[in-house]
């Protein structure tokens, strides 16, 4: 097994409580656990399953092709993404390369398809190159990404993220940064 999905499986069983929950009922959830006297408890609220944790992003940008082509990221890692990067839901399917609509399919699925990983792999790489380049700030790099640039054509950078030429750009414009030639 390749050692960045054995890393990723170890992160995955140290870090989160529940990955995949079914979908139970209020009664199903009573009848698996019991009190001493052998009685159920009553459940007054729907029983929600929690991820203490999602995949981090630089999982994703530092594994190579043939580690996407073996890797079983279910869809929950796009919610995960997008709180770590306070993006919208558009703007993470925008940089997957799908619909708002598709994004919210791809997020109740087991397995991501390759191509999907691909261009989750690809912005993670990009949202790296973007963290280095603000000094490991993330909150300064999701602001500059939401707001229009004059350096960029006066358009928004995260506008940028849904074609490879786009990325391409977005990637220049860091490096400027990182170097301070950028105007």
């Amino acid at each position: 097994m390749c050692k960045k999905i054995h890393k990723w499986n170890k992160f995955i069983q140290k870090n989160t409580y529940l990955w995949r929950v079914k979908k139970k009922t209020k009664d199903q959830a009573s009848a698996q656990y019991t009190s001493k006297s052998g009685k159920a408890p009553k459940l007054d609220e729907p029983v929600v399953g929690y991820m203490a944790t999602a995949m981090p992003l630089h999982f994703l940008a530092d594994m190579s092709p043939q580690d996407l082509g073996k890797a079983q990221i279910s869809g929950d890692v796009l919610t995960g993404l997008q709180e770590e990067t306070s993006l919208s839901a558009q703007a993470i399917a925008d940089a997957v390369g799908v619909s708002k609509s598709k994004y919210y399919e791809l997020i109740k699925q087991d397995r991501l398809s390759l191509k999907n990983l691909d261009a989750l792999a690809d912005f993670a790489t990009l949202w790296q190159k973007g963290i280095e380049a603000f000094d490991d700030d993330q909150a300064i790099l999701s602001e500059w990404m939401q707001t229009r640039n004059t350096n960029l054509g006066g358009i928004k950078p995260i506008e940028l993220v849904s074609s490879r030429m786009g990325r391409r750009e977005l990637e220049k414009a860091f490096s400027r940064i990182e170097h301070g030639l950028y105007g």
